[in-house]
């Protein structure tokens, strides 16, 4: 893994200059992106004893497209801060049977006939991205698109939990459809899921999936 991550890098950094020099007819627009992002852990997980909930974030970021490389074809590459995470859901099962949970009950979780309640420990991430868009424009006013995107977590402001060691780097995959409002201005919608954990918990897989909708302004156009 140690190895991967460097040489994938590499690749897109060739691949990006390829096409920042490709033939004189594709168009160049550079610009800046910002809005809001609904992430979570893990959505497939079947357990009694885990689950997990979704956040709210944030994205901000700057972007450079190269429109019409082949025919319809361009792509678009991204610098952004992206704030994911979730809540992990974790069932307490008291120790003793007459044990109280008025202290669980009324800061993590809730009372249940069992007698076992929800610990609810928010875990937040703080990336910076770098997605690697190939892009489609079927119509005037729309643009589809996906690619890999490689990140890195700077910070981790999570609660509790500091035993487990996050995995710096990691690696996703992006899509979603940009939809035309103006000349300089375009509505972004787009779904993210992680390839890599981003921590080690036992068989289950940690990692990250997201919505985000922003909104991406050109600043400059060529």
């Amino acid at each position: 893994m140690k190895k991967f991550l460097p040489n994938l890098l590499i690749t897109i950094l060739v691949a990006t200059g390829i096409f920042c020099f490709s033939p004189a007819q594709s168009q160049n627009e550079f610009g800046v992106k910002g809005g809001a992002i609904k992430s979570g852990i893990n959505d497939k997980i079947q357990s009694s004893l885990f689950d997990f909930g979704t956040r709210s974030g944030e994205v901000l970021g700057i972007y450079y497209k190269k429109e019409n490389i082949w025919g319809l074809i361009g792509i678009q590459t991204e610098f952004l801060y992206q704030a994911k995470g979730g809540t992990y859901n974790i069932r307490y099962l008291p120790s003793e049977p007459n044990e109280t949970a008025s202290f669980y009950s009324s800061d993590y979780g809730y009372e249940n006939p069992d007698r076992n309640y929800w610990l609810k420990k928010p875990q937040r991430y703080h990336y910076f991205s770098i997605p690697i868009l190939a892009s489609l424009s079927p119509l005037k006013i729309l643009d589809v698109y996906a690619g890999p995107e490689l990140n890195y977590m700077f910070a981790n402001s999570s609660t509790d939990y500091t035993e487990w060691k996050p995995n710096r780097m990691g690696i996703g995959l992006a899509a979603g459809v940009a939809l035309k409002i103006d000349t300089n201005t375009k509505l972004d919608i787009r779904y993210s899921r992680d390839l890599t954990r981003v921590a080690d918990f036992g068989d289950t897989d940690i990692k990250n999936y997201s919505w985000a909708f922003t909104v991406q302004r050109a600043i400059f156009k060529k």
